[in-house]
């Protein structure tokens, strides 16, 4: 009698095994369980990651604190403001590519031959935004924090 119990018990474990394993393989095939793809995602978007451009603020008619860096990541490039990033609040600020060198720009020309790349979305603190396609590096020299509606430079930075 104490036979069949072990039996029983060993045929009921085989069962569980099986109907576990069918659900594994199940959830595999289905994308349930994508931890390891992630992993996997994650390394490769680090590897691809470059940086281009990096520095800190130069004050024009107002300070900016903080670091910038321009990286590209896959086919996309973008413009990466540090988590300790604060500047002066004003209506309009934007973020610009800019042809002049940073000492050569002033509220009335740093728009003239720039390339917008946003709006800035907050005073302080990280923010990261897409620089458009198709930039060409060698035609800038300088990133701009500018406010466009007044026509005051905030902060300038050479591209190095």
């Amino acid at each position: 009698m104490h036979t069949d119990k072990i039996g029983l018990l060993r045929a009921d474990m085989r069962k569980r095994f099986i109907i576990l394993s069918g659900i594994a393989a199940i959830a595999l095939t289905l994308g349930a369980v994508s931890a390891p793809a992630f992993a996997a995602d994650t390394a490769v978007a680090t590897k691809a990651s470059e940086l281009l451009f990096s520095g800190v603020w130069t004050k024009k008619s107002f300070k900016s604190s903080g670091t910038w860096e321009i990286f590209s990541e896959g086919d996309k490039t973008f413009v990466k403001l540090s988590a300790d990033f604060k500047t002066r609040k004003a209506p309009d600020l934007k973020i610009f590519l800019s042809p002049l060198a940073a000492k050569d720009t002033n509220g009335r020309n740093a728009a003239n031959g720039s390339v917008l790349i946003a709006p800035l979305t907050s005073r302080s603190g990280e923010q990261i935004y897409e620089i458009p396609e198709g930039i060409d590096f060698a035609d800038f020299k300088s990133i701009l924090i500018h406010c466009e509606a007044y026509a005051k430079l905030w902060s300038a930075a050479d591209l190095r």
